[in-house]
């Protein structure tokens, strides 16, 4: 009996806490409640024009220079129009943002308005509410705000903008014009400044690649684009790694951000940041970082270490070359355009297009193309056998084939893999099919994927492989990642090391000490 008592006191002081749980939730929400309230009863008051800049901190705009908001009016006659007129660096001080109502031309000479205007970075309201009440006589073409409506560091300093690409958000709440006040309306615009991003990992090992005397040449080049934008270039010397970023073919550029991480994986050290801005025109940067590499161990093979010492160099370059556009928003969904599932649902998302009868979908039609050899131009030849294809969807897919496959060429040799794993490597490029893999054919097409720039085979192939990884064959995976530099390969690998025995780890390391691994690899690849 005691046991029971007991076990019901519990069971009473559980449901107390929960009860008094709920009370608190309850307390909030009626918090929260009364916040809506109000800001409804606030936004029945007026005109309130939402504008949200997308990328903010890629404006390529000096001092000076205004960002403008999409044309927008107040009442049904539409005379007026009106504009926002943001200038992110300031009118005449690059230490404040400036902003300001325009009037456009149309309508009356002059008007009578009373506005508001508000800013604020994710849900953080910077500037709450600067009211310009009484302007008399606003004639076309001019323009009433604040030049210092906030300084630049207080919007840098929101944790919302410390992400990469955030939004700004304008409003601005016309209270009544020519003495007529408005009933509650909202008009929500969003101007997106369009921004490109590129990036990439490089792996260095201290013994081949960063020898006293070595210089590295790093071309940041866009997808679609024959010429590099900008080029990194490394060189070390008496343990300095000197970066230096020269400009190339960025003559279109206003704006750009290149971020560069060096990671050493000997040691304990936090990883080596740099970050640079160019507002305009890119200049020759250089930076210089006192790297002392280890000295070379003389381990022996059979003691299960690993001498290996790797410096990993990654850089994000963005840009923008100034264009900008904008659309018009039904209603304030909340959400970014970044973010993929916006609360507006699409009415044909929920349509599978595979149980739609006699429709013929982008990948059936390409997949009959290839099978049916119709309008090739090019031949794909190997020692044994050709391959009919077309060159404009090669191109489209293969970094490769745009670099190496001319107008003029009607066959393109590929000497270095065999007939049935370019019959694979083909099919996928029409179908994004990797169908009836097996360890062997994985690696190969990884490899060809690889060779030929192709990133949605070689994360398929690495992701069977990884599936497929256990004691017996995760030396040959971390010889596959070793050579091709898969930086992503080889951290599973070492996850996957980490959570077994130590048993396997040392049969592992002393099967890589007896193999050479060049030779190893030719003979799981190539013919």
């Amino acid at each position: 009996m005691g046991k029971a008592k007991q076990r019901r006191r519990k069971v009473k002081e559980r449901y107390g806490k929960v009860n008094e749980c709920c009370e608190k939730v309850k307390e909030r929400y009626g918090k929260v409640n009364e916040c809506c309230e109000k800001v409804k009863e606030r936004c029945g008051k007026g005109f309130l024009y939402i504008w949200r800049i997308e990328n903010f901190d890629y404006c390529w705009h000096k001092t000076g220079e205004q960002l403008e908001s999409p044309l927008f009016h107040i009442d049904s006659s539409k005379k007026s129009l009106w504009r926002l007129w943001l200038y992110p660096r300031g009118e005449d001080d690059g230490e404040y943002i400036s902003c300001f109502l325009f009037r456009v031309e149309g309508g009356p000479e002059t008007v009578d308005v009373d506005f508001e205007l508000s800013l604020s970075v994710g849900d953080s309201l910077l500037v709450p509410s600067a009211s310009f009440l009484k302007i008399y006589l606003f004639k076309i073409n001019e323009k009433e705000g604040e030049k210092c409506f906030i300084q630049r560091r207080k919007v840098f300093a929101d944790k919302e903008a410390q992400k990469n690409g955030f939004t700004l958000t304008l409003g601005c709440r016309i209270l009544n014009k020519e003495g007529d006040s408005f009933e509650g309306t909202v008009y929500y615009e969003r101007s997106t400044i369009a921004v490109e991003h590129i990036s990439d990992l490089y792996i260095f090992d201290d013994y081949a690649d960063l020898d006293p005397v070595s210089n590295r040449a790093i071309e940041v080049q866009p997808l679609l684009e024959d010429d590099p934008l900008i080029s990194i270039n490394l060189s070390n010397f008496e343990e300095n790694l000197t970066v230096k970023i020269y400009p190339k073919n960025c003559e279109k550029i206003k704006y750009a951000f290149c971020k560069i991480l060096i990671v050493k994986n000997w040691a304990n050290e936090s990883p080596i940041e740099h970050k640079r801005f160019w507002i305009g025109k890119i200049k020759t940067d250089v930076k210089r970082y006192h790297i002392p590499l280890p000295e070379t161990e003389k381990t022996n093979p059979d003691d299960g270490k690993n001498s290996q010492k790797t410096i990993f160099f990654r850089y994000e370059f963005a840009y923008t070359t100034g264009v900008e556009y904008s659309n018009y928003e039904l209603k304030d969904c909340g959400t970014d355009l970044s973010i993929r599932k916006l609360f507006i649902p699409n009415p044909n998302e929920n349509v599978e297009v595979s149980k739609l009868p006699h429709v013929l979908t982008v990948l059936n039609v390409l997949e009959s193309a290839y099978k049916d050899k119709s309008f090739v131009d090019v031949k794909i030849q190997t020692k044994t056998k050709s391959f009919p294809s077309h060159k404009a969807f090669l191109c489209a897919r293969s970094s490769k084939f745009r670099h190496n496959l001319k107008s003029n060429m009607e066959t393109f040799e590929i000497k270095n893999f065999d007939a049935d794993t370019i019959r694979r490597f083909l099919l996928f490029m029409y179908t994004d099919r990797a169908d009836h893999l097996s360890w062997t054919i994985a690696i190969k097409l990884y490899s060809m994927a690889d060779e030929f720039g192709v990133k949605l085979l070689k994360e398929k192939c690495r992701g069977y492989l990884e599936s497929k990884c256990d004691f017996n064959n995760i030396s040959e995976l971390l010889i596959l990642a070793d050579i091709f530099q898969d930086f992503v390969l080889k951290a599973y690998i070492e996850k996957y090391i980490d959570e077994e025995s130590e048993f396997y780890l040392s049969k592992m390391v002393k099967y890589l000490s007896k193999t050479n691994r060049k030779s190893l690899w030719n003979m799981t690849v190539h013919d």
